[in-house]
């Protein structure tokens, strides 16, 4: 590169240089320039202030959309006396533009933030089970120690909520809006259908279908869910799962208070109720948990519970230190 071409710094060169949007060559030709001559280097601080000023205007608040141009220009770059400006004439028209440009946008921008300030909406059971309706007609019901997040932004390009804790959504159908649910490093995204998810554990996730099609994302993972599967992430171990569900219907106990057994194992049954009652329950023999039931429960005490049990399979049930005891000659064939 001749030191003649050295010399020339375009209009279009220097702004791109204050954005940092020139090669290494451009980079260095703008230096080199700077360099020359003391006019020149008053010029390149003059322009370089400039255009900090206009980018600081995006933390400034309403103050920038009150700026004034003209007289921000004529600070900034007002000749002193006896200066000849004819040979910079272009450059300070084009950086005027390009000044009034960036002004405008940011301006825009600060308009925009001030009128749209996102504001976040949580919806929390602490000790009661809440029911809510989101603004786009999904119906969403919190267990307990439960919690949904959702901001002002919801519906305009897609619906998206946080969970923690446990929740059953009932999703209204919207073929042009997915629905998803963030709880922590797992998304669920849907279009409409009601599920289960339960986030209360520290170690794992389980996400259960009753209608429709579910698709459950962790990092590169992922698994579709239709109704009669359930799927499982386990944080320890970073492993996804999908698996067959019972019809028993423990993954919506907390909310119907109703149980399902049909030609269930009594050894299924009684896990079901040591979980939904949190309880213990033990039996006298090895004989009795191979008989099956069928059977259904809705808001029944345990005790209830056992004494229809009872009755069914001929057993005798007992209590003591906190824990049942289930006793019989078992079932026939």
């Amino acid at each position: 590169m001749s030191k003649r071409k050295r010399h020339i710094v375009s209009e279009e060169l220097l702004f791109r240089y204050f954005v940092e949007e020139v090669s290494p060559d451009e980079q260095e030709m703008v230096l080199y320039w700077k360099d020359l001559s003391l006019e020149n280097q008053q010029n390149f601080e003059r322009c370089r202030i400039f255009f900090i000023d206009v980018h600081a205007l995006k933390s400034v608040g309403q103050v920038a959309l009150e700026y004034d141009v003209e007289k921000a220009w004529s600070n900034t770059f007002r000749p002193k006396k006896g200066t000849d400006t004819s040979r910079n004439d272009g450059l300070y028209d084009f950086l005027k533009i390009a000044a009034t440009i960036l002004l405008v946008v940011g301006a825009g921008w600060l308009a925009y933030q001030l009128t749209h300030k996102i504001e976040n909406t949580e919806l929390s059971a602490s000790r009661d089970i809440q029911s809510v309706d989101l603004p786009d007609g999904s119906h969403i019901t919190l267990n307990k120690n439960s919690q949904l997040i959702y901001t002002s932004e919801f519906g305009d390009k897609e619906r998206r909520v946080k969970l923690k804790g446990e929740a059953y959504f009932d999703v209204k159908h919207n073929p042009d809006q997915l629905f998803v649910i963030e709880t922590g490093e797992i998304q669920v995204k849907v279009l409409g259908t009601s599920f289960n998810i339960n986030n209360s554990a520290s170690d794992s996730v389980v996400v259960t279908v009753d209608t429709g099609r579910v698709q459950m994302i962790v990092s590169d993972k992922e698994e579709i869910l239709t109704p009669g599967f359930k799927g499982i992430y386990y944080r320890s171990s970073q492993l996804l799962v999908k698996l067959e569900t019972n019809k028993i219907g423990m993954q919506n106990y907390w909310r119907t208070k109703a149980l399902t057994f049909q030609a269930t194992p009594l050894s299924e049954v009684l896990g079901a109720l040591q979980a939904v009652y949190d309880t213990k329950i033990e039996t006298s023999n090895a004989n009795i948990v191979n008989c099956k039931i069928s059977v259904d429960f809705e808001e029944e005490s345990l005790e209830n519970v056992l004494n229809i049990i009872g009755e069914t399979l001929n057993l005798v049930w007992s209590k003591k230190d906190g824990v049942y005891l289930l006793a019989g000659d078992g079932c026939s064939d």
